[in-house]
């Protein structure tokens, strides 16, 4: 009988044992500590410069500023937490737990409100003392929409003021601390 039924004992002690899975939705899931959980965006913060999409190992995150969306593939995704490092105003973060699942395989679309699209960002745009510049163009290579371009030889720093999305890398990472956001 041991080679018709093997299962056996398994099925009659799974008849008197408690379920794994007790209470799942009404008690709240207790996540590993090392589970790296998913990523979140607060998306009224976010200025669309797209370093997390330039950022993203698997491509998972895109961004398009004339529309204002900003997307992620929850499947592409591997929460590794490069696009939360990289934010300049910290809008991105790792949240503990596990997206909802869903019946099909979608993209998390955020929008950026209209009234908010419209407006200008609230950090100004760079203004360069250029007594104080070494013109190392740091500032140039820096700009995640490169909006600024450097001339060392002619001495020339110039701001292309429509792609400026005012996100202060510029003025964080200028070794002279010469550009202020104005």
């Amino acid at each position: 009988m041991s080679k018709f039924m093997p299962f056996a004992a398994t099925m009659i002690k799974n008849l008197f044992s408690k379920p794994v899975t007790t209470a799942y939705p009404g008690k709240p899931a207790v996540y590993p500590e090392r589970s790296r959980g998913h990523v979140e965006i607060d998306i009224a913060q976010c200025i669309m410069c797209g370093l997390c999409s330039r950022n993203c190992p698997p491509r998972a995150i895109s961004v398009d500023r004339a529309s204002g969306t900003w997307t992620i593939n929850r499947f592409d995704c591997v929460q590794c937490g490069y696009c939360t490092e990289v934010c300049p105003k910290k809008c991105l973060t790792i949240v503990p737990g596990y997206q909802t699942p869903g019946a099909e395989k979608k993209e998390a679309v955020y929008h950026k409100p209209v009234e908010e699209k419209a407006a200008a960002p609230a950090g100004g745009k760079p203004v360069p003392n250029l007594e104080q510049c070494v013109f190392c163009t740091l500032c140039a290579k820096k700009c995640p929409q490169e909006a600024i371009t450097v001339d060392r030889t002619e001495k020339k720093w110039e701001l292309t003021a429509e792609k400026c999305v005012s996100c202060g890398l510029c003025a964080t990472n200028c070794p002279k601390k010469c550009i202020e956001m104005k």
